[in-house]
């Protein structure tokens, strides 16, 4: 089995990308419940590399291209007799060589940089976020379809909920004040159906929220209290103020 020495300034998400491989089945070969626990020195097992992906459930071209840094466009050229609007859930598709990457510098993202290991000392209690205060908002209707990365836009810059990741540079704002953006839920975090959720919306007008689960959205819901869900909601709207937003219909009755 292959593995790598961490060194300064590396991240789970640059050692992943480097070498071919997911942040998931990294942190998983090796134990690792938080990015923050890396260490200088560290010694990390890698998974093989095979140069292949399997199409799951609720996956397209441009989510493939985001969740393995490469584009739609080298996905295509790498699998000519692949048509987007045909993709085959179980089918696997051959991941484009990665470029070289060149060093990069310390940013303020999600992911955290490997830092000397700290000496023993009683782990810190963390803060219970607060509770959400009462939604008088009526509920918005169906989010739209999200956006995903287009080829040649922002990288994607996920920003870590357990092993839930978010991409929190690719929010993108729609009617009625409804925010989009891609996910990479697992289970412990929230449940095994939206395990399965390719995006996630947000409202915070009402601080309800919808998952994008096999081609469809949820119905909106009010995040359960000191869920990831819940954090979600409220690390993005503590920082959106979106008072010209036009006002939201009411779903329909069931």
């Amino acid at each position: 089995m292959r593995s790598v020495k961490v060194v300064q300034g590396d991240t789970l998400e640059a050692l992943a990308a480097r070498y071919g491989v997911s942040v998931q089945d990294l942190m998983r070969l090796n134990t690792i419940s938080r990015p923050d626990e890396l260490q200088i020195g560290q010694t990390l097992k890698l998974p093989a590399s095979k140069g292949l992906v399997q199409v799951r459930t609720g996956d397209t071209l441009a989510v493939l291209a985001a969740r393995h840094r490469t584009t739609v466009a080298e996905l295509q050229k790498a699998n000519p007799g692949v048509k987007p609007a045909q993709l085959k859930v179980g089918a696997w598709l051959k991941l484009p060589a990665p470029p070289p990457l060149a060093k990069a510098k310390p940013t303020a993202t999600a992911t955290t940089t490997a830092k000397p290991a700290p000496k023993p000392s009683a782990p810190a209690k963390p803060p219970a976020p607060a509770s959400p205060p009462a939604v008088k908002a009526p509920a918005p209707s169906a989010p739209p379809s999200p956006v995903p990365p287009q080829p040649g836009g922002e990288a994607v810059r996920w920003r870590f909920y357990g092993n839930t990741l978010v991409d929190w540079g690719g929010w993108k704002l729609h009617p009625g004040g409804v925010r989009v953006s891609l996910v990479q839920p697992t289970q412990a975090e929230v449940g095994p159906i939206r395990a399965r959720a390719t995006a996630v919306a947000v409202h915070c007008s009402s601080l309800r929220q919808a998952w994008l689960i096999n081609g469809a959205w949820e119905p909106w819901v009010v995040p359960e209290g000191r869920s990831v869900a819940q954090q979600i909601v409220l690390d993005l709207c503590a920082n959106v103020s979106d008072p010209t937003a036009p006002a939201v219909p009411p779903p329909s009755a069931p």
